[in-house]
């Protein structure tokens, strides 16, 4: 993937601190269902292990890809670029798989949500998009950094929503508490490189005011069809004609 410049003065190392929150949630959010989830019975079935390793290994590919940009080696990001579109491609089926095998091996337990079907489409949604806009603006790179953070921010929602349920058991009661619940942290990055373009270019680029509009109004598509029964009844007539658990 060809890139006809490198980071600009003002975004100078920022991109890392956006990557490096991005791992920080994902960390503290999975570890602490880490060893839950090794011990589940039944085992996770090979589709979830697959999905995992494949997001862990495509968001290692983007934070190397942002460590070649900002250390100017044009070459080795170049070849790696058509990589990560690979990767990006193979995770769009995967997150659908994934998450209709996770809500089939839920049927029949008390806390059995298909509803939840709305937040886990939209992540591979806005994460599509963002991937795409990334490789289309790739000879801008402001405008492809920032779409490229935003496919990553579109799937970093899953763990503070981990970190948030581990905290507070309590059911969401209304549209904003599941909104609160499990897209506080991809505000906190959001907002974050909004406030970056204003700070240092005194105006939002295009990049990061669209990729926000996709995230967060997705997101409130999904939080409020949460609470609507016809989306329940649908996602759960979806779930039960998918059948394999894995």
């Amino acid at each position: 993937m060809s890139a006809a410049t490198m980071p600009a003065v003002a975004d100078r190392k920022v991109t890392l601190v956006w990557i490096l929150g991005i791992w920080t949630f994902a960390l503290f959010g999975f570890g602490a269902d880490f060893g839950r989830f090794m011990h589940e019975q039944p085992a996770p079935p090979l589709a979830l292990a697959l999905h995992g390793a494949v997001s862990v290994a495509w968001l290692g590919l983007v934070s190397m890809q942002v460590y070649l940009a900002e250390t100017s080696n044009v070459r080795l990001h170049r070849r790696l670029g058509w990589a990560v579109v690979a990767v990006s491609v193979a995770m769009v089926p995967l997150g659908v798989v994934a998450a209709m095998v996770d809500m089939a091996r839920q049927v029949g337990h008390p806390d059995y949500a298909p509803q939840f079907l709305g937040e886990e489409f939209q992540d591979v949604f806005a994460f599509a998009v963002c991937t795409a806009l990334g490789v289309a603006t790739r000879r801008n790179r402001a405008d492809h950094s920032r779409f490229m953070v935003l496919a990553a921010v579109a799937l970093a929602d899953v763990g503070p929503g981990r970190i948030a349920t581990n905290l507070v058991s309590a059911t969401p009661p209304n549209p904003l508490a599941v909104w609160a619940t499990y897209y506080w942290g991809t505000a906190l990055l959001l907002i974050a490189m909004l406030a970056w373009d204003l700070i240092t270019r005194r105006r939002v680029l295009r990049s990061t005011l669209l990729g926000a509009a996709v995230l967060w109004s997705g997101e409130a598509i999904a939080s409020v069809l949460y609470f609507s029964p016809a989306w329940k009844a649908a996602m759960a007539g979806l779930v039960k004609a998918w059948g394999w658990a894995g």
